[in-house]
């Protein structure tokens, strides 16, 4: 039951941040910053730092571009303890020096790759969930780092119980559908008003199963939530629900600038104490400065990419498993590590999340 309920996006830690950079932008919202400040939760979620060596000056906390946020989604509310939920939702951002654009990197839960040891060594593969099963978000950051040769600045846990309440508070969002499809895993009851289609649960018995239609459609909170958390039934499985995740951010992120939201102290109110009440972030992150560096971004500014995947297949033990692209994923990993993923997207097209599956 508990996977049932997960939600496998990452939208709001995204807009929690363009929304707190824009407030701190709005001469007298000094207030809003200490309410945003306020709703946080805080952890330890980055890997313990190595002793510095004698008479070494710290570095201090990276505010500026480029640097790499990691957005983990995890279904429980006890963040960065290991063992407790999976992160069924990675996506690396990365801010280029510019700090003009964000890119957005979605990791399918599934990708097969080397899990960092408790110690911060090169382990065995698995599923790269199963690093934050097993040492909370510092060894999921270990085993990106090592994996990319990179270095994440600031992990941020998402919470997803407030997330219906989110696009509730902004009127629902509207998304573009290619094909109708029916999600086989989602039952609705008898007298759900979301659409639906017949179809069979386990036992046999017959059932309701939600439906979206091709075309255009407007998502509510609860329908919002069922188009995200559709695997099945979906020609590429998680490849696709990670387009949908990118998919329904945007469309939250330009109906929050559609409305002005961002210009209106009430509204602006409102919305960041919604969206910072689903965050947990490092312990030492300095979140207003990192948000007033991110307070140009706008929607169109995101572009939207998934790691590259070679091929699925069965790993005994392990299960299902997505595995990299090696060669594609190194050309991706050295773009991003020289600041130059704005070439990388010019010769490997991005996905294009105006609409979706």
């Amino acid at each position: 039951m508990a996977k049932s309920r997960r939600l496998r996006i990452v939208l709001v830690v995204v807009i929690a941040l363009l929304v707190a950079g824009s407030a701190a932008a709005i001469a007298g919202t000094r207030l809003l910053s200490h309410r945003y400040e306020g709703a946080l939760e805080r952890a330890d979620l980055l890997p313990a730092a190595l002793p510095a060596s004698p008479g070494a000056t710290p570095e201090p906390p990276r505010v500026k571009g480029p640097m790499n946020l990691l957005i983990i989604g995890s279904d429980s509310r006890t963040k960065s303890d290991p063992g407790d939920g999976r992160s069924d939702v990675v996506i690396l951002i990365h801010i280029p020096r510019s700090t003009s654009k964000a890119y957005v990197i979605s990791i399918p839960r599934d990708t097969y790759l080397p899990i960092a040891t408790a110690t911060g060594g090169q382990g065995s593969r698995n599923k790269i969930n199963s690093a934050y099963a097993w040492g909370g978000a510092p060894r999921l950051v270990q085993t990106l780092n090592r994996y990319g040769d990179i270095t994440i600045d600031w992990p941020v846990i998402v919470d997803f119980a407030g997330i219906r309440k989110l696009t509730d508070l902004v009127g629902g969002v509207d998304v573009t559908i290619d094909k109708a499809t029916v999600d086989t895993y989602r039952f609705l009851p008898d007298d759900s008003p979301y659409p639906s289609a017949p179809c069979t649960d386990p036992q046999g018995r017959s059932r309701r199963c939600v439906a979206f239609a091709a075309g255009e459609q407007h998502l509510d909170g609860q329908l919002a939530e069922y188009y995200v958390r559709q695997r099945r039934g979906l020609p590429n499985d998680d490849i696709d629900r990670a387009k949908r995740h990118q998919q329904y951010l945007r469309a939250l992120a330009q109906k929050i600038a559609d409305q002005n939201m961002l210009t209106s102290p009430r509204d602006l109110d409102r919305l960041v104490r919604t969206a910072a009440s689903t965050l947990t972030v490092d312990r030492h992150m300095p979140v207003q400065r990192l948000a007033f560096t991110l307070r140009g971004l706008r929607a169109n500014d995101m572009t939207f990419m998934t790691l590259p995947i070679a091929e699925n297949m069965e790993v005994p033990g392990v299960g299902s498993v997505m595995v990299p692209d090696a060669d594609r994923s190194r050309e991706l990993f050295a773009a991003l590590r020289d600041d130059n993923l704005e070439k990388y997207v010019r010769d490997n097209p991005p996905n294009d999340v105006r609409h979706g599956r």
